[in-house]
């Protein structure tokens, strides 16, 4: 049987921690979402744009060696030494122009993190129940015995225990998947769950960007950070309809030259005095916040 030219992955909604014997939960690997194909043509390494990496990842040319008809669902991760996932190493790979594949491989090797197994010998398991797909799984990792391919190891159960260990080592979050959920692709459903530990800070909004369609696009920020005010990036995710209406209200009457600290452009400057609330994952190397989402404004007795 021929296998499909591309699935799309399964999609998980946002969930908070907890615990439950009918979940698996492991942690969130910080990485680029792949799956890998293995038939007579060989492999095939699709993203989430249906591009093939499997040029760009050599090091995983191993897995053409997988018995023919195997589809894997995983994770790309370059490792630290630490055992902690490295992002903005796997962003380097990812980005590596193909002259600079084999010093970026040896620069940044990575590992295939999988957790998913969709076919195997050319039969489809998307219905089975996941909880049989991962015995399928973990007998194929044990089988091939590479440190390049790994299986995201969880727990049953003890989720609340499992995030605050991610919470404590700084990692991504968890996953919670439910051990009787069949495999949906390109579903966004309640069986799968992204449980992430995410920091909260007040910002200043330095300016903003408009979009042509909705108006208010996004809010310039900055906080402080080791007693100094910076810039840390833009934030547009979780503005809804009635903040963007405030928001330009407020800041369209604020209109200025310059902003008040240096900030990468174009946008509509506007002097100090409105604040907001940002969620964030962490504070990246180039100083801006990871995944930032606006939480409201702070009002003027703080809240």
């Amino acid at each position: 049987m021929a296998l499909p030219q591309h699935i799309e992955p399964m999609l998980a909604r946002i969930g908070q921690p907890f615990d439950s014997a009918e979940h698996l939960f492991e942690l969130k690997w910080d990485g680029v979402r792949a799956i890998a194909y293995v038939d007579q043509a060989g492999l095939r390494l699709h993203g989430r744009r249906r591009r093939d990496l499997a040029a760009r990842y050599p090091e995983l040319q191993f897995l053409a060696r997988l018995p023919h008809g195997t589809v894997l669902d995983g994770e790309l991760v370059v490792l630290r030494d630490d055992g902690r996932p490295d992002f903005p190493a796997i962003l380097s790979r990812e980005n590596a122009s193909p002259r600079g594949v084999a010093a970026a491989q040896q620069k940044h090797p990575v590992v295939f993190v999988v957790f998913d197994l969709l076919y195997e010998a050319g039969a489809a398991l998307l219905e089975l129940a996941l909880r049989e797909r991962r015995a399928r799984l973990e007998r194929l990792v044990a089988a091939v015995a590479s440190p390049r391919l790994m299986l995201s190891e969880g727990v049953v159960g003890d989720g609340l225990l499992l995030f605050e260990a991610a919470r404590q080592r700084e990692l991504e979050g968890v996953m919670a998947k439910r051990l009787d959920a069949p495999y949906r692709p390109g579903e966004r459903g309640d069986a799968w769950q992204k449980i992430k530990p995410v920091k909260t800070v007040h910002c200043l909004v330095l300016g903003y960007e408009l979009d042509a369609e909705r108006g208010l696009r996004s809010l310039v920020i900055a906080t402080d950070f080791d007693g100094e005010l910076v810039a840390v990036g833009r934030v547009g995710s979780g503005i809804g309809e009635a903040d963007r209406r405030r928001l330009l209200s407020l800041l369209s009457a604020r209109h200025a030259d310059a902003p008040l600290v240096a900030a990468a452009g174009p946008a509509q400057w506007v002097t100090p005095g409105v604040f907001c609330v940002v969620s964030y994952l962490e504070r990246v190397a180039s100083g801006n916040l990871r995944a930032p989402v606006f939480r409201g404004l702070v009002e003027e007795d703080g809240r």
